[in-house]
């Protein structure tokens, strides 16, 4: 049966050792309302959007607002502004000053700053905690070696002892601070009391996830899932990647001939361990997205005559369903946001919903005369109900799932990301948030 003729002939829901066709459906959908209703019924302006899910985008947007070189007190070189990290409707942006950065509190909706002046922090780095409290390591700044709380002015206050800090992330109520050198981590509490130390083998970069899990990864292909109260690890791998979604992580071990996807539930900002689900010779399709998208990897993969994608649920042991067919193609499959985009062999595709595999629509092959709408050579942005966002160093590309089309674009030099659900441009010494409806 052809996939064009009938979605029986494509999907294949399998119970994976346990339970039924029917159970497996019926999980599926009630975890996808579930997730719907909890979207569209915000209790405040904390909503969460992560993982691909964009704010209002179904139509062209236009400018919100623009910060620059031009806007920026004391900016210098030719490098740009970035968002290095975000509190509720608040954004803290760096940008190149004096002898290394200066840092800016502004609002997401207006891009207007909160502070009086920029802090000028040098070689140092500036964090948000979960308080909403700015906290920063400013070396060779504008006040004296040390590390500072913010007031709502933009005053460095609270002085303490530097410590040598360069790298500084909110987790919780306190500040894991990275050395110069990026080899020590050190957690301490606004005012500076250390809670714990440790040394990594090469130069380590961190990352919270919204639910307090916190993950490292250094220069050398280690990855380690940290105790936040300690600082002990809760998993480490090396020749590994973790990603982090709602519900949980995956950890994808790339060692030739070893390939597999771990899957780990997380629980209050706690990662369970053993995993809840080991799926060998299997890898993590890239691309921001709600759910994870498990395709094939290594030799079998090579050998295989067509494609064959597995969609789950980190904290769940079978796979919410898979999908396999003569005509699917082993590559250009995009998860986005909510749903993935498969590709076909003919260069057709189809869209489905990623949290219960129901088909939304297709898009015929990209034509020849628009090689940026051809989605196989864009990288997702996200997506904004049934519209998918990709972009590319050019333009941004909004697609239509339901009808295939081309939705809207817009031109653009340079790189485009999602920041809390708000699409965001980085042109040259400029950053441009476009105004979701």
């Amino acid at each position: 049966m052809s996939i064009r003729s009938s979605l029986a002939g494509l999907v294949r829901r399998m119970p994976f050792g346990i339970g039924t066709v029917t159970m497996l459906l019926v999980a599926a959908m009630v975890a996808s309302v579930a997730a719907v209703l909890a979207i569209g019924t915000p209790a405040d302006n904390t909503t969460d959007y992560r993982d691909g899910h964009l704010r209002g985008y179904s139509s062209e947007p236009d400018v919100a607002w623009t910060q620059s070189s031009d806007t920026l007190p004391g900016y210098r070189a030719d490098s740009g502004v970035e968002v290095v990290d975000t509190w509720r409707d608040e954004w803290l942006l760096a940008y190149p000053s004096g002898l290394g950065r200066a840092f800016v509190l502004v609002t997401a909706r207006s891009g207007s700053p909160l502070w009086k002046n920029p802090v000028v922090a040098g070689l140092g780095g500036c964090g948000l905690n979960d308080l909403g409290q700015v906290g920063c390591a400013i070396k060779l700044g504008g006040v004296p070696d040390g590390f500072y709380l913010i007031d709502d002015t933009g005053t460095p206050t609270s002085g303490t002892d530097l410590d040598d800090t360069e790298h500084v992330v909110g987790v919780g109520s306190d500040y894991l601070r990275i050395d110069q050198a990026g080899y020590r981590a050190t957690m301490r509490d606004p005012a500076g009391h250390e809670i714990w130390s440790r040394t990594f083998a090469a130069s380590a970069q961190a990352r919270t996830r919204p639910d307090g899990v916190l993950i490292v990864s250094t220069a050398d292909g280690t990855r380690f899932v940290l105790d936040p109260a300690t600082g002990a690890d809760r998993l480490s791998c090396s020749q590994c990647d973790i990603t982090s979604f709602d519900t949980g992580i995956t950890v994808q071990y790339n060692e030739f001939g070893h390939e597999r996807v771990a899957t780990y539930a997380v629980t209050d900002g706690d990662v369970q361990t053993p995993p809840v689900a080991v799926s060998d010779g299997l890898r993590v399709v890239g691309g921001p997205s709600t759910l994870p998208v498990l395709a094939g990897t290594g030799d079998a993969q090579v050998q295989a005559t067509q494609g064959r994608y597995e969609i789950r649920d980190p904290a769940r042991e079978d796979a919410l369903w898979q999908i396999t067919d003569p005509e699917l193609s082993k590559a250009n499959t995009k998860p986005c946001g909510t749903e993935v985009a498969l590709a076909l062999k003919d260069r057709t595709r189809l869209f489905y919903t990623l949290a219960d595999g129901k088909r939304v629509g297709r898009m015929d092959p990209p034509a020849f005369d628009r090689p940026a709408s051809n989605i196989d050579h864009l990288s997702c942005v996200g997506s904004s109900g049934t519209t998918m966002i990709f972009a590319d160093p050019d333009q941004v590309t909004a697609v239509d799932t339901t009808t295939g089309q081309i939705a809207w674009t817009r031109s653009v030099i340079g790189t485009t990301e999602a920041v809390d659900g708000y699409i965001v441009l980085h042109e040259g010494t400029s950053i441009t948030v476009l105004r979701p409806h």
